[in-house]
């Protein structure tokens, strides 16, 4: 694969910010930001509907005088190809670091390796890590708008979907019939990865994206309450799976969270249904809400939502008012009409 140049000092830059700080401190370092996933500058790529992301990996070596040769391979790229790291250099001398830049496509999620003299080694500083059937683990990473799921297993998915469903207004009503007509409208690809996912808004897939990078530390929160609460609707109707379980039993479910008194909840597992319920609350609207890059918000159906929602009174003509929420002049194309931002 070609490599794109190499920018040395943003190199340094997003390593001094994310692993250079004192790391016996818990929470002074984010590996999970490595490989850095980048957006693709739009003058790079023409009417590019999904603008691949640019991905650079980094290599951190034991000294300076490390001369060994580092690549990466992937299936990113052909399998049998590997792309070589060059040295980081500050004021033309070499440093710890080794990177390269390629160019992958977005949606996806990636396998890889470095090869260090010779041999393969998972990535040392980014935790996310793959085992394959073969029992082979690789490293991995995942690129914008990825709607495949990382973190979660279909069940937990399954039944996150049902309780986000109380949290989100778009599954009833005028609300759902909006989102009918959005994606009914939207392009091709909005259409596909909104068929992939759970909801009409990917607030899951946002949720599951995020539990492998910025809130990892909750995955546990998640992988514990979902089994208890697979437990509790079991118990509760022992001839439905959960996902067949009735809207009336999720509400109820829900409410006995938010009052924090859930029968049959192992509180010795997990003290607090109600803390889970705040969290999942935060990262619902979060993933609505969000930047669709992040895996949730589909084609901006959330902020369609919005725009069409909050609006000036109608013209005495009859026309309508003018949206509160114009979200398209903020973004990038195109999702809106800026060709300044590019994500």
């Amino acid at each position: 694969m070609q490599a794109d140049p190499l920018d040395h000092i943003h190199v340094l830059n997003f390593t001094a910010k994310y692993l250079a700080r004192a790391s016996t401190s818990p929470g002074y370092t984010e590996p999970w930001r490595f490989p850095i996933i980048e957006s693709t500058r739009l003058a790079d790529v023409t009417a590019a509907q999904h603008p691949p992301n640019q991905v650079t990996f980094v290599w951190r070596a034991a000294a300076r005088d490390d001369e060994r040769p580092v690549a990466v391979v992937g299936n990113f790229d052909n399998l049998w190809d590997s792309t070589q790291l060059e040295p980081v250099l500050f004021d033309n001398r070499r440093t710890l670091y080794r990177a390269a830049t390629v160019r992958v496509a977005s949606g996806g999620l990636y396998l890889y390796k470095f090869i260090v003299d010779g041999q393969a080694v998972l990535d040392p500083i980014n935790p996310q890590r793959t085992q394959l059937d073969t029992g082979a683990q690789w490293s991995r990473f995942f690129t914008n708008y990825c709607a495949v799921p990382v973190s979660l297993e279909s069940w937990e998915i399954s039944i996150l979907a049902r309780l986000t469903n109380e949290i989100l207004p778009f599954t009833t009503g005028a609300a759902q019939k909006f989102m009918d007509t959005f994606y009914y409208n939207a392009d091709k690809a909005t259409q596909q990865s909104a068929y992939r996912l759970e909801q009409p808004v990917g607030a899951v897939n946002f949720i599951d994206n995020i539990l492998s990078r910025e809130e990892h530390h909750r995955l546990v929160d998640y992988k514990i309450c979902l089994a208890l609460i697979n437990a509790v609707l079991r118990k509760r109707h022992p001839s439905l799976a959960p996902s067949q379980v009735d809207s009336d039993s999720y509400k109820e479910l829900y409410d006995q969270m938010a009052a924090d008194n859930v029968p049959d909840w192992d509180t010795s597992q997990y003290q607090s249904p109600r803390f889970f319920l705040q969290l999942l609350r935060r990262h619902t609207f979060c993933g609505a809400f969000s930047h669709p890059k992040y895996g949730g918000n589909v084609g901006g159906a959330g902020w369609a939502y919005l725009e069409g929602t909050f609006r000036d009174k109608d013209q005495p003509d009859g026309s309508p008012g003018k949206s509160c929420f114009d979200w398209r002049r903020a973004m990038e194309i195109p999702l809106g009409m800026n060709a300044e931002y590019f994500g």
